[in-house]
Order: C-alpha cells, then sequence, then structure tokens
C-alpha cells in the first residue's frame, strides 16, 4: 500500500471515530479533510484527477448496434512500455487491431474474475466475522443477471419506441 493510500486510510478511521458513525459518505470525508486542512492537492493530483476524468468519460461513452442493444463505443487495454503499464483507448468500432481488442477482453474479464473472487472472500468474512447473523451466499453465476439487464434494456428500448409513436 502506498504511504498516501495508508496517510488516507488512517485519515478515514479519525474522521469515523470524531464523527461516532458506523459508515461514512467519502465525499462528507472529502469536505471534512479539506476544511481541517488534513487533505489538499498535491502538484501532481491536477494531472492524475484531469486523467481521471478523460478515461472516465470514455468508458462511459456508448452507443447503440443495429439490434439496438448498448455497448461501450471506447475499450481500454493495459499495455507495458518498457515497465510502465500503461492504459490505452480505442473506438471498437474503428480501431484497435485484433490483438488490442482480445488482450481488452481477457483483460476486462481477469478484472471481473478478481471482483467477484473478492466478493466472494468479502462475504465469507463477514459470516465468519458474524457468525450469530444471517449467514450470505454470494453466487458467482451471473447468467441470469446478465439475462436480465438484456430483457430491461428492451424493454426499455420498447417504452421509447412506443412513446415516439
Amino acid at each position: 500500500m502506498s504511504y498516501y493510500t495508508d496517510q488516507v486510510n488512517k485519515l478515514w478511521d479519525s474522521w469515523i471515530e470524531e464523527t461516532h458513525k458506523e459508515s461514512g459518505d467519502p465525499g462528507d470525508f472529502v469536505e471534512w479533510a479539506l476544511s481541517s486542512g488534513h487533505l489538499g492537492l498535491r502538484p501532481q493530483d491536477v494531472k492524475q484527477l484531469l486523467r481521471r476524468q478523460v478515461t472516465q468519460a470514455l468508458r462511459q461513452a456508448r452507443r447503440l448496434d443495429e439490434r439496438g442493444f448498448t455497448y461501450r463505443a471506447k475499450q481500454s487495454v493495459t499495455l507495458f512500455e518498457g515497465d510502465a503499464a500503461i492504459k490505452h483507448y480505442f473506438d471498437t468500432d474503428k480501431g484497435g487491431t485484433s490483438t488490442l481488442r482480445q488482450k481488452s477482453v481477457k483483460q476486462r474479464r481477469d478484472a471481473i474474475a478478481n471482483d467477484v473472487y473478492l466478493a466472494v472472500c468479502d462475504v465469507e468474512h463477514m459470516n465468519y466475522a458474524h457468525p450469530e447473523d444471517p449467514q450470505m451466499t454470494f453466487f458467482a453465476d451471473f447468467r441470469d443477471d446478465v439475462a436480465d439487464h438484456r430483457a430491461a434494456e428492451l424493454a426499455a428500448r420498447d417504452d421509447e419506441e412506443n412513446e415516439a409513436a
């Protein structure tokens, strides 16, 4: 963990203790940290903030295909330039070689698998830490979720078409 990450986590713990909260909104925490002088932008943070805003905008770009399904207009792939891992973005319709597209899909799947693994570990830990509470289960099969999202997207498209008619 980086020094900065460690400091933010310590500040968060202090804020939670000071406010007597069990949980908190990061926006409220930032207000507290800024107003109390505990947190501020470092010179390198401006570029990082702008980079984050740009990458967020690229990730949020969506298009509809001819079947009416939403897809991300821009995809990313992590490439190594020397020892540095650099995210490269490409337009899914106009750019990206077959190799880049394949790497992008594999990296995305690996990231999702890692998130699922961490979620399973989190649930297992909460069950272990609170054995007196009803035990939770994390289902890692997302086929029904994908089908539900697809059905909701189709229904929304149908509603829009009916409203336009």
